[in-house]
């Protein structure tokens, strides 16, 4: 699978990054203790997006970082703490964040925060609406609130023992994990403006879903070893490998060969609107095509599931919130 490849942000850029993303963290309340092996201090979340937006300045690629400390932070909750026991108690979970988002699209003042996720999540949004254009930000809104949908949805099955067939995997993995949120931050990462027109077109959904596709995949091959052992693995390598009784080789080799697929058509997608009878003026269809082959880059953040060991089987189990 060919990505392209770019020059990584210096050492001392990145732990720049790292230390408005840990600074921020204490501040909202993520981080309460001076314990160095705290998960978010060792997620090195600054080198992750360094990795997935080589070309952002320094200060977008803070705000990408604050947001995939809170996004682990909350995947964290669902998995291992009490949000994730029942479709009811994830619910509860999520009911105050869907009504901070909601605000935030009506341009409301968002309700006041009951804990350091809900401080963390107002203080992200107000940042965030500054930076994107109205469509954008309202696109963002909209994949947040089908991420805490889909956090809902897999809790359920965890407490009902229940596994997914794959393709029902499938649709629900692209909002499980919060890649369509962090894919929005793609035009701010590139410094371009994608056409308002674009948004929402049958090339944009299936461009942005199969980035989506691409990275929840590419998780799925790097976490084999913590998911293997767990009764309910949500992971597509080993439902594969235990509802289609493939090997677990053949199993990781058919995942690879569905990312390629979804790389191919993502590359269709984007010959058919950039090409010569494409609906976009020249500037346009540069701005779509810097914008897809940051869909494609953001892809190299594999680098960091290489380095790190949040998938390790002996990761200690994250402090969560009662």
């Amino acid at each position: 699978m060919a990505l392209p490849r770019r020059a990584l942000a210096g050492p001392d850029d990145i732990a720049a990054v790292e230390s408005g993303g840990e600074e921020w963290a204490r501040r909202c309340g993520l981080i309460n203790s001076g314990d160095a092996r705290h998960p978010l201090r060792r997620l090195c979340a600054g080198e992750l997006v360094s990795h997935g937006y080589p070309h952002a300045d320094t200060g977008i690629r803070v705000l990408i970082t604050q947001w995939t400390m809170w996004y682990f932070h909350l995947d964290d909750h669902f998995e291992d703490g009490p949000a994730g026991t029942s479709a009811r108690a994830a619910e509860e979970a999520a009911e105050p964040l869907r009504r901070m988002v909601d605000a935030a699209g009506r341009r409301e003042p968002l309700p006041a925060a009951e804990d350091s996720l809900q401080r963390a999540l107002s203080d992200l949004l107000s940042r965030t609406a500054q930076f994107m254009a109205p469509v954008q930000f309202r696109e963002f809104l909209a994949h947040l609130d089908d991420y805490f949908t889909s956090l809902v949805i897999e809790s359920d099955y965890r407490a009902r023992g229940n596994l997914p067939g794959v393709d029902a995997y499938i649709a629900l993995r692209r909002d499980t994990g919060p890649v369509l949120p962090l894919l929005d931050f793609v035009e701010q990462a590139e410094s371009v403006r994608l056409p308002a027109r674009f948004y929402g077109t049958p090339e944009y959904t299936e461009m942005i879903g199969c980035a989506a596709d691409i990275a929840s995949w590419i998780n799925d091959l790097c976490s084999v070893s913590k998911e293997l052992d767990r009764p309910d693995a949500y992971n597509l390598v080993v439902l594969l490998h235990r509802l289609e009784h493939k090997s677990l080789q053949d199993a990781a080799a058919e995942t690879l060969e569905r990312i390629e697929q979804r790389v191919r058509s993502l590359k269709a997608a984007l010959d058919r609107v950039s090409g010569p009878s494409g609906p976009y003026n020249d500037s346009e269809t540069a701005a779509i095509r810097i914008w897809a082959d940051g869909l494609l880059s953001f892809q190299n953040h594999v680098e960091w599931y290489l380095r790190h060991g949040r998938y390790d089987r002996d990761e200690p189990h994250p402090e969560v919130p009662a």
